[in-house]
Order: structure tokens, then C-alpha cells, then sequence
């Protein structure tokens, strides 16, 4: 739940910060956690458990400071500073990503969907889904103009067209049952309001339609052990923490259907998987 805009408290941003209520039940009581850096932090709901930073950057902020490409490029770059051992040990890790290739969402959606409309929320600039998306029509959700644009051109050579706009609005504009699938890839550990965003999904998704999810895994034993050096956190972009337990809490309390295979939640993974279900 979104609350009325809070002092930036000391926080390099520009324009307001927003404090928030628990995004999965929307209590307000909540207990600190020990993990933040540069003014932000993260606390826990002392009602259902979830894990979340109680202010984070407006949309605006998000959009053109913070946006996903550039505090990406940020982040790397901080913590080769910060503990360069351990992150030439991570991508030398990562080479059997480059032997067997990242998982990609399109994947579960032909296992589930054989045709038909595709979204993606928050899209970034397209070629993620562009390059696996043959066969479906293309959409998109992003809040940057710039990458919303670039995937605008690459989705209408795919049938359909991009969206620039907050998911929970950019999901009304279109009809009811619209899209067959949806991918929310590295998404929802950025949206401030995940309740709203699945409730318009729910809307824009026929009865039947599946979205495919993958968030870090906050219960992963990588984040047990290294703590506040975890690699999944990243301040202030990453505003929600989930474990298995309570991604699958989130979107059973809306409606959904969760599929969760032991192998997309195993806690040697720093992420995890889910497809999520409308029931028809």
C-alpha cells in the first residue's frame, strides 16, 4: 500500500521518496532488518513475513536516475570496487552460463501457451523477448521512454506494440482476457505495488493465461552466508524480497495458481521461478 511522500532523509534522489505499507497485506507494523546502504533500508512485516524497503524512490526517480540499465552497469561496477575477489570468482562461476545459456521465460510459455499474445512487464528496450518471441505477438510495459521506445520498434515487427507507463496502469489499456501469457523477468523485486500490478494482470490475462516469474531468492543459502553482501541486493531498485513461501502467499492472495518445481526454487539458486496461472 502507497503512503504519502517522506523527507529524503539525507538520500541522493530527485523528487519525493515514497513510504510504503507492507505491498503483500498492507500492515504497517514492521521490524528493521540489517541490510541497506546509502540511506535506504529494508524491514519485515511483522503481520505475514514479507521483506521490503519501507521508502523507495517515486516513478519518476525510477524512470530516469535509477533506471534498470544504468544503475545496472552502477551496481557491477561497485562492487568490482568493493570486493573484487569474490566478483572475479562470480563470473568465473558464470561460465557455465555461457556453456549452457541463461533459462529463458519464453520457454515455459510455449510449454503453456502453443500461440498467441505475449506481455512483458517492464521490457526495457525489447530484444530480451524479441529474440526468443517468434511465433507470438509481441507487448510491452516499461517505464522509461527511451527503452520503451526502442522496444516499441522491435515488438511491431512482431505484432504488437510497447507501453510506456507504470505496469499497473499500462495493463489497463488494454481489453479484458487480452494478453495469453505474460513474463514478469526480473520485475517484481522492482515495483513498488506488486498487489496492484498482479490485479491488473489478472484483468488483462484470459481465463487459462499463465505469467511466467523469476525474482532473487532471499532465502537462497548464497544470502544466508554472505549477508548484507548478498548479490541480490541492490538499493534503491530492488524494493521487494521474496522467498518461495512468500511469492507464492502474494499470488495465491490474488487469484493465481502457483506452479513452483523443486528445481525453480533450489536454495543454492540466488533466484527463482514460478508460472502463475488465472484460473479459467
Amino acid at each position: 500500500m502507497m503512503v504519502p511522500s517522506v523527507a529524503n532523509a539525507g538520500r541522493a534522489v530527485p523528487g519525493p521518496v515514497i513510504a510504503r505499507s507492507c505491498p503483500a497485506c498492507g500492515g504497517s507494523t514492521r521490524s528493521d532488518l540489517p541490510y541497506g546502504r546509502d540511506g535506504w533500508g529494508t524491514v519485515q512485516c511483522t503481520g505475514c513475513g514479507f521483506i521490503y524497503m519501507p521508502e523507495v524512490p517515486d516513478h519518476a526517480a525510477v524512470a530516469t536516475t535509477f533506471e534498470w540499465s544504468a544503475s545496472y552497469t552502477a551496481e557491477a561496477a561497485r562492487r568490482r570496487r568493493a570486493s573484487p575477489i569474490l566478483n572475479r570468482l562470480d563470473q568465473i562461476t558464470r561460465v557455465r552460463t555461457r556453456l549452457f545459456g541463461r533459462r529463458n521465460p519464453m520457454q515455459d510459455v510455449r510449454r503453456h501457451v502453443s500461440a498467441g499474445r505475449v506481455v512483458d512487464l517492464g521490457c526495457g528496450n525489447g530484444s530480451y523477448l524479441a529474440s526468443a518471441g517468434a511465433g507470438y505477438g509481441l507487448f510491452g510495459i516499461d517505464i522509461s521512454p527511451a527503452l520503451t521506445a526502442q522496444a516499441d520498434s522491435l515488438f511491431r515487427e512482431h505484432g504488437g506494440y510497447a507501453v510506456c507507463a507504470p505496469c499497473a496502469h499500462g495493463l489497463t489499456l488494454f481489453e479484458p482476457g487480452f494478453f495469453d501469457a505474460a513474463i514478469l523477468r526480473s520485475y517484481l523485486e522492482h515495483e513498488p505495488d506488486p498487489a496492484g500490478v498482479l490485479d491488473s494482470l489478472s484483468r488483462a490475462l484470459r481465463p487459462g493465461g499463465i505469467a511466467v516469474v523469476k525474482v532473487p531468492n532471499f532465502a537462497s543459502l548464497n544470502r544466508r552466508l554472505r549477508g548484507g553482501k548478498w548479490c541480490g541486493f541492490r538499493f534503491p531498485d530492488h524494493v521487494n524480497y521474496f522467498t518461495p513461501a512468500s511469492l507464492r502467499a502474494l499470488a495465491e492472495a490474488h487469484g493465481y495458481a502457483v506452479t513452483m518445481r523443486l528445481r525453480d526454487r533450489l536454495p543454492t539458486d540466488d533466484n527463482m521461478w514460478a508460472v502463475l496461472r488465472r484460473p479459467g
